[in-house]
């Protein structure tokens, strides 16, 4: 005859004042590294300075905007020419005139913010020997990868994004009846060029990082490189050589945002205040060229931190 199989119990033995923790999910630490980079940028004064600089270029393109929709009420109320050679528009511009030289301009002042901001992103972490606590927990490649770029593109997400929401709304609110109608449809494309914009600076400033050991080099070579090949890439294509106008980021962001608001010609206000930039000939190449540079920034991050974390 077989033994009786042994009883089986429930009990376990706890602690006085135990409590059990109530079940949740595992929360993926994306979110915690992004608000880590963020919090011990927003520390240092220079930061400070730089944020300001930036939303003085919201505060003037605001003004220019205000000046441009008020003037287009006053003249739709008085009967006066708003195209022409002396037509208002043709002077003071649009809105989407304005959106487009916003998104031109801030774009350069951010540089220097999310150098300030992300350009140890991952270079201060090799230097202290972090990678070792790091993924000494359960934290995958794909995970720190994610976070770091989302703390870097939390700056430009709210100087192009968020602002650029801020100026299309405020043209919605200032814009008269007739106009309001017509400033419905510059929304997405202005959006959309906005984040394809915080893309770009995101994954360069953070490769660039992933590829150095001092956030002090990083933000000097990350600033140097994009105001050096931009201005390059502009003195080669005004000097006819048109293919070198692709290696610019910026002059390729301007192509894509200018052909999605379908701007025409520029205004008298626009040609002054943006010197009269000029544009690629191929939109098609453009975003081409804007896809490289997303793939280089990436891929340096990830290569480099294969290299630093095995599997």
């Amino acid at each position: 005859m077989s033994a009786d199989p042994q009883p089986q119990t429930t009990d376990t033995v706890h602690a006085v004042g135990y409590r059990r923790l109530p079940d949740y999910r595992r929360r993926r630490p994306v979110w915690a590294i992004a608000r880590t980079l963020i919090s011990l940028s927003l520390k240092r004064r220079i930061t400070k300075v730089a944020l300001v600089m930036c939303l003085m270029v919201l505060v003037g393109h605001g003004i220019w905007l205000a000046v441009q929709l008020m003037g287009e009420r006053f003249a739709a109320e008085g009967g006066f020419r708003m195209r022409g050679p002396f037509g208002l528009r043709d002077t003071v511009g649009h809105v989407e005139e304005v959106i487009s030289a916003y998104l031109r301009v801030q774009f350069y002042f951010t540089v220097p913010t999310i150098a300030v901001m992300a350009g140890g992103a991952v270079a201060d972490d090799r230097h202290a020997g972090a990678f070792e606590l790091y993924f000494s927990r359960p934290l995958t490649r794909l995970d720190y990868c994610l976070g770091k770029l989302l703390g870097a593109a939390i700056v430009p997400g709210v100087t192009l994004i968020v602002a650029t929401l801020v100026l299309w709304l405020a043209a919605l609110g200032i814009a008269p009846d007739t106009l309001r109608g017509d400033l419905w449809h510059i929304g997405p494309p202005a959006l959309a060029g906005a984040a394809i914009g915080t893309a770009l600076l995101a994954s360069l400033i953070v490769g660039l990082s992933a590829v150095s050991k001092r956030a002090r080099n990083v933000g000097v070579a990350f600033v140097t490189l994009m105001l050096v090949i931009g201005g390059i890439a502009e003195g080669m294509a005004e000097s006819g050589y048109a293919w070198g106008g692709y290696l610019s980021p910026e002059r390729n962001l301007r192509t894509v945002v200018d052909a999605m608001l379908d701007l025409g010609s520029p205004s008298l206000a626009s040609s002054f205040l943006t010197s009269g930039s000029q544009l690629n000939g191929d939109v098609f190449t453009s975003a081409l060229g804007i896809g490289a540079f997303l793939l280089l920034g990436l891929g340096a991050l990830w290569i480099s931190l294969s290299r630093e974390v095995k599997a």
